[in-house]
């Protein structure tokens, strides 16, 4: 009983916060998720020590961003993403190898070992397209093209991101096992391009039959095969917002997906502010108190930024520059990813408690700066001579 209380109240006390502190910003013209995010900070461990890393909230918070990507799916069409394929394989890879370089060479710069470098670097590589999401639905930008190029990268991203990961874990602890290695690699590229392939076009084919069913029917069916994608993907060792993803991508080729996706609303409206708090509760000032580290975390997070926003760019530089500069903000945060492979890390004893901190200092600024960085961009007028617009 005392642990239902509990939990209880962390969740009552999270969604309020969230939801008091983002009309706050909202009401002066800021990103809500700010105030999600500073939500969290205050209720957790380091201020009020109200609302902890439990594994309920994480799951709740999980739950929350698988909602959010499957809603970009939704609005993402196969013919869509086809269109971009070539310009969000160029973003993902030179949106990976620039900071996955620029991350070796801050590490030993820092005279960190080559393990330590490794991770770190790995740790730059992400992006949390969750929160590029969310902010671009509350501007109302989410259906730009740039924004169908960012999606499609941020997939390919993840999948790199996966490989490299697993080269780095077995490196670092001297376990490397090449078959492994390219198993794991072949799994994440069938996962994706089976899955974003065949899917949508078994719903065409059997489109014919499943337009018989209600709207009812098919949201019940877009859970389940979110959970179920999730899960799989989750279970290959991506990041279960990839199978989110895809499972919106998949109803979206229903002629019902508008209403599927008015359905959803409601529950993305509930769910997605805990990820954002449960994000904000790994804020912890004091652990950025030595100035080594906080030197650290200013030098990475430049590089973090300058490298991803450099990379994406050049990737998408024949989109036009307003397109070409919307992606470059648009892969910029590394969020949830960038905690897990630093934890990773820290659990194998392979960086230093210093080293985590400053992982996750630049984890924390490239997720609360973002929101600025692209509400400037997409919100910029277009010059003449640039290209961009709505995706179509």
């Amino acid at each position: 009983m005392e642990d239902t209380t509990r939990i209880l109240l962390e969740i009552f006390l999270a969604f309020t916060g969230a939801r008091l502190l983002g009309r706050l910003f909202q009401s002066v013209k800021q990103p809500a998720v700010i105030g999600e995010l500073l939500a969290g900070a205050i209720l957790g461990p380091a201020l009020l020590d109200l609302v902890h890393h439990t594994e309920f909230l994480e799951a709740l918070s999980e739950l929350g961003v698988m909602l959010l990507l499957f809603t970009a799916g939704l609005d993402t069409h196969l013919e869509q993403l086809a269109k971009s394929r070539v310009t969000a394989a160029k973003v993902a890879v030179l949106g990976a190898v620039l900071p996955f370089i620029g991350g070796i060479a801050g590490g030993l710069a820092f005279r960190y070992a080559t393990g330590e470098s490794l991770f770190v670097a790995t740790a730059l590589m992400a992006t949390s397209v969750g929160i590029t999401v969310r902010v671009l639905r509350d501007l109302g930008y989410h259906r730009r093209r740039s924004v169908t190029i960012i999606l499609g990268a941020a997939v390919l991203d993840d999948v790199l991101g996966l490989i490299a990961l697993g080269v780095v874990t077995a490196v670092a602890l001297g376990e490397a096992n090449t078959l492994e290695l390219a198993l794991l690699a072949v799994e994440a590229v069938v996962f994706v391009g089976g899955i974003g392939l065949a899917g949508p076009a078994l719903v065409s084919r059997f489109g014919e039959r499943l337009a018989g069913l209600s709207s009812t029917a098919i949201f019940e069916i877009g859970i389940i095969l979110m959970l179920a994608l999730s899960l799989l993907a989750n279970y290959i060792g991506l990041a279960a917002i990839v199978g989110a993803f895809l499972a919106g991508l998949v109803i979206a080729e229903l002629k019902q997906h508008t209403e599927v996706e008015a359905r959803f609303m409601p529950l993305a409206w509930f769910f997605v502010p805990f990820f954002f708090v449960f994000m904000g509760t790994y804020i912890d000032l004091t652990s950025f108190a030595k100035p080594a580290v906080l030197l650290a975390i200013v030098a990475f997070t430049a590089i973090a930024v300058v490298t991803k926003y450099i990379g994406s760019i050049w990737g998408a530089r024949r989109e036009g520059r307003r397109i070409a500069r919307e992606v470059g903000v648009g892969m910029v945060p590394r969020g949830e990813v960038g905690i897990v492979v630093a934890g990773i890390a820290l659990a194998a004893g392979v960086v230093s408690e210093d080293v985590y901190a400053a992982v996750l200092g630049m984890v924390l600024a490239t997720t609360v700066i973002s929101p600025y960085l692209i509400k400037a961009v997409f919100g910029r007028r277009r010059t003449d001579g640039e290209a961009g617009g709505e995706a179509s």
